[in-house]
């Protein structure tokens, strides 16, 4: 799998829970079986805000199957 498919695959899964992100995605960690893929919200982008935390959304992709996996962050 490639980056670009981890990207696709953890955004059609944010998409289709209906959870709000931007474009571009990343991928910041990488793990033997999982890459992490993070996105920012729309509220992080807005200059008016001063904190928005967590500022991300991020998921796990399963390199074998490409299960997602939400991460929870508080």
């Amino acid at each position: 799998m490639t980056e670009e498919e981890c990207v696709r695959i953890a955004e059609n899964y944010l998409s289709s829970h209906t959870i709000e992100h931007t474009r571009p995605g990343r991928i910041q960690r990488k793990e033997n079986a999982r890459w992490e893929a993070v996105f920012l919200i729309p509220e992080a982008r807005d200059p008016s805000l001063a904190v928005v935390d967590p500022p991300d959304v991020r998921v796990w992709v399963t390199l074998r199957n490409g299960e997602v996996e939400w991460i929870h962050q508080m």
